[in-house]
Order: C-alpha cells, then structure tokens, then sequence
C-alpha cells in the first residue's frame, strides 16, 4: 500500500476508536470487499457462507478497536489477522490436513518465487491447485501473491514467523507449480478408447427377441 493511503487509513482508525461512527463506516467500505474476496478463495467459492463470515469479521473488528495499536505494519494485516482466525474457528470441525514439516522446505529467494507465480495460469487451474495446498500453503500464498502483502505482514496476519512464513511459501509454490503441471500433462495425454463391455446372454437375447418383433 502506498503511505498515503496507509496515513488515510489509520487516521479513520484513529477517529473510529474515538467513536466516530463514520469514519468505522468508511473503513467498512474501503476493505470488507477485499476481505469478502479473501474469505471467498479460501471457502471454496461458497458465497453465502463469505459474505456471513465478512459481517461477522467487522463485528469483532469492532469490539477489538480499542486494543488496535499501530506498530509499523498496516491496519489491513491486523484486519485479515482477524478474518483468518474467524474463518479457522468456522472451519474447525472439517477434517485436519497433514502439515509437512517446516524443516524439511527448501529455501526459494523472492525473485524466484514471484517467477513461480508469474505463469500464464487460468483461474480454473489455479483455485484446482490452490484447493489441494495446505491450509497453511494456500493462505501464505493467497496473502503474498493474490492480496499483494509483504513477508513482515503476512507473518503477522499468520501469527507466525517471517522465517515459517518463507519455508511455507517455498513449499506451497513448489507443490502448486507440482500439482499444475500434473493437471496438464493429464489432459494433453491421449485419451485411451474404452473397450465396450460385452452384453451378458440375457441382454442380447432380448435385444434379438425385439429385432425379430420388429
């Protein structure tokens, strides 16, 4: 984000947390829909469910205002904090993902990793790949490429470590490059013709009883 605008944003903070309802109202505006698009990739297109969980993210981003405290990174990084936690509460009861661990990634420099990223991908392709990533993969991912964050505030959105957030990166891109590759290696390969199954004897004697009614 450009530091005017990050000066915009945190003086409507300011007003906001002084009561000024406008100025919450204004700060609504300007980023549910980007978090409504956040929380969209990550439900797997489910609209409804994104557009409760939006409302519900700004309620509590109401209640915690007065405890927001600018730190050098921007109001946007403690606001998807918020969303991700929400949506990971929402989220709990579905079946748990394998993690890999985070010692076992390699090292991918930043250059590199954008040029992972940089590829001639449809949409179809991408949210296919994305969906089979880890949790953790797809939103390190999400923030640092789709939602243009830094690693600083990613890893505050994340609650972890700018040294976890670069492991996971790496992991995730090599996965995703993996997994699209894979996609399109199966449909460039020639489609084998499937031999038809033989009728069983029933079937082909009342196949002939109605040719000879015929």
């Amino acid at each position: 984000m450009a530091d005017e605008g990050q000066v915009l944003v945190q003086s409507l903070v300011e007003r906001a947390q002084s009561g000024d309802g406008g100025a919450f109202g204004e700060l609504y505006e300007q980023f549910s829909p980007e978090i409504f698009r956040y929380l969209l990739r990550h439900l797997n297109g489910r609209r409804e469910s994104a557009e409760d969980l939006t409302e519900e993210v700004f309620l509590k981003v109401l209640e915690r205002l007065g405890s927001y405290q600018f730190r050098g990174l921007p109001f946007s990084a403690w606001l998807y904090r918020i969303a991700r936690n929400h949506m990971i509460d929402h989220l709990r009861s579905r079946p748990r993902q394998i993690i890999s661990s985070l010692d076992a990634a390699p090292e991918i420099p930043e250059k590199k990793a954008e040029q992972v990223m940089d590829r001639s991908l449809d949409r179809h392709e991408l949210s296919y790949a994305l969906e089979r990533l880890t949790s953790d993969q797809r939103h390190v991912v999400t923030l640092r490429f789709l939602d243009g964050f830094t690693t600083a505030e990613t890893a505050e959105i994340m609650g972890k470590t700018e040294d976890a957030v670069k492991k996971l990166q790496a992991r995730g891109l090599v996965q995703l490059r993996r997994i699209i590759e894979q996609a399109r290696r199966a449909e460039d390969a020639p489609q084998v013709p499937v031999a038809a199954t033989p009728a069983s004897p029933a079937t082909a004697a009342r196949r002939l009883s109605a040719l000879g009614a015929a």
